[in-house]
């Protein structure tokens, strides 16, 4: 699989101009629409041509102009939810970094791996790049090393799996073991990255309010099909009563028959009035399936980690003063590679983070899936 990044729910991306094409398109129908709702409310009845009568007229005026509420409301409930959906993440994010206890956060933040910081991030892997990153903090937690003989790195397994490591990292592990780290597969990763996360409460599915909202519409059509059922029965009763049995059972069938049509004919006339809001309710959703929710807890772990990112993104104005104070420094190359910081960290000057007795770099940029073998 040779995608650059995995996300939550990811929803296959259109290029630009497949955008444009849609719009235009989008453009042309409703001006079309528009055009013809115009010339079919000017069109002159006529005794022999297709709008013979008004009724007839009327019926065409109406379904275009349906059809056209129809595809607006669509398209304006669509906008509105994508809108609404990106402003709830921003204002999320915002929130999150005004109540941000920490300027810099200079111990590690949490020890729950790679995978999961980099879901709790932004909930996305960068593959290939937080592959890396989970290789150094294995070798940093002394399960691997990783040493550079000529061109190439090669891994060295020090220990097996155990209870100290969470699942995604026990998969990684374990493909390193079989030698088949080359042919990861990403999603499956992500999806023991995920559920390890949502393990560890720091968040959960969107899902999860979507089936509300699916509920509420379902929740909608039970309560019409109840009150055509209880409005059959009290017909039945009404007309059935004092007649026997059998007569009220063919009422009742009758009753409900011939009230089938009007009832769900209110229920679409209902759903269509209400399009706009269910367009804008499922595609706020869909704006937000790619960013998962954080729990209370998460939010806590995420601002460590923004300012973690803010220690080591001026890491080389702490390396020369109080070093003593700062444990486990060759972890750090790790958190930097998810946090795309690593070039920082290079140019720190602190050469204990690179050459140690984990991990022996020269230039990171030399560093992939590649170059790497198995020892």
């Amino acid at each position: 699989m040779k995608s650059d990044e995995t996300q939550y729910k990811t929803k296959q991306k259109y290029p630009l101009v497949v955008w444009l094409i849609l719009l235009l398109l989008n453009i042309i129908f409703i001006a079309g629409l528009s055009y013809g709702i115009i010339k079919v409310y000017k069109a002159p009845l006529t005794q022999t041509g297709f709008f013979q009568t008004t009724s007839t007229k009327a019926l065409v005026l109406f379904l275009l102009s349906f059809i056209l509420f129809f595809y607006i409301s669509t398209i304006i409930g669509s906008t509105l939810g994508k809108i609404k959906g990106k402003r709830f993440i921003y204002k999320e994010n915002k929130a999150i970094k005004k109540t941000n206890p920490y300027i810099y956060y200079r111990e590690l933040p949490n020890n729950y791996g790679i995978g999961v910081t980099s879901l709790l991030f932004d909930s996305k892997i960068e593959n290939e790049k937080d592959i890396i990153a989970v290789v150094l903090d294995l070798c940093a937690k002394k399960y691997l090393s990783l040493n550079k003989e000529m061109d190439k790195y090669f891994i060295k397994i020090l220990k097996p799996a155990d209870e100290h490591l969470l699942d995604n990292e026990k998969y990684i592990l374990n493909l390193v073991q079989t030698n088949n780290l080359k042919n990861i597969n990403y999603k499956e990763w992500f999806k023991y990255c995920l559920e390890d996360g949502k393990k560890l409460n720091l968040y959960y599915h969107q899902d999860e309010e979507k089936k509300k909202s699916n509920f509420d519409n379902m929740a909608e059509l039970k309560k019409m099909r109840k009150a055509h059922l209880i409005t059959s029965i009290a017909i039945a009763t009404l007309f059935g009563f004092g007649s026997g049995f059998l007569n009220a059972l063919l009422a009742f069938i009758l009753a409900y028959v011939l009230l089938f049509i009007p009832f769900y004919v209110l229920y679409i006339i209902k759903s269509v009035i209400k399009i706009g809001k269910n367009v804008k309710n499922s595609s706020y959703y869909e704006a937000l399936n790619n960013h998962l929710l954080r729990t209370n807890k998460g939010v806590e772990e995420l601002q460590k980690l923004i300012s973690f990112k803010n220690f080591l993104s001026d890491f080389g104005n702490f390396v020369d003063k109080n070093p003593e104070e700062v444990i486990l420094w060759d972890r750090y190359l790790s958190f930097a590679q998810v946090f795309g910081l690593t070039d920082e960290i290079m140019k720190s000057g602190y050469n204990q983070i690179v050459k140690n007795a984990s991990f022996q770099i020269d230039n990171f940029n030399n560093i992939n899936l590649n170059n790497i073998e198995i020892a």
